[in-house]
């Protein structure tokens, strides 16, 4: 094994430096005949202008995995400042909100018909372009095919916590 092939850090290590890093928040939901999903991730980012697309990393294991790729559509709702419940619910860390998710707040739909969230910073309504494995993850790459965007503050995590994004 060459020196480059060689761990120099543990995996604890590594995810308590990606858990440094800032990220926005976003609740990926879906819709349709295989049932309706939602998902909170911090791992969307923009793909390509051309079409224009973005991409979020799902674990293998993750329980809405094959209602997504089932139902081929999502909706990637980027949370503003005021909606960590939101990320909560979805992150299946209220109890009383684990069998419905959806409880959280009211929905509405775009072009797909995946659930999209009212106030939030930006909507973007997907169709899924291409899925790939890596590692323990799924990345999936999905063609925006409609989206909303407003003036707000986002929501950020970092260090395990959420936090406002301040202006300097």
């Amino acid at each position: 094994m060459s020196q480059i092939d060689a761990a120099l850090f543990s995996q604890a290590d590594f995810r308590a430096a990606m858990g440094r890093t800032a990220s926005g928040v976003t609740v990926v939901t879906t819709d349709g005949e295989a049932g309706r999903g939602g998902v909170t991730v911090s791992s969307l980012c923009s793909l390509s202008m051309e079409p224009p697309s973005v991409l979020f990393c799902l674990h293998k294991g993750s329980r809405i995995l094959s209602t997504l790729l089932s139902n081929g559509v999502f909706a990637a709702n980027i949370l503003a400042h005021d909606q960590h419940r939101v990320a909560d619910s979805f992150a299946g860390l209220i109890p009383e909100l684990r069998e419905d998710r959806f409880a959280v707040a009211e929905w509405d739909a775009l072009h797909t018909g995946a659930p999209v969230l009212p106030g939030a910073l930006c909507r973007f309504d997907c169709k899924i372009a291409s899925v790939f494995e890596f590692g323990t993850h799924h990345i999936i790459a999905g063609e925006v095919v409609a989206l909303e965007s407003f003036e707000t503050k986002p929501l950020v995590y970092s260090n395990r916590g959420y936090h406002k994004l301040e202006v300097a």
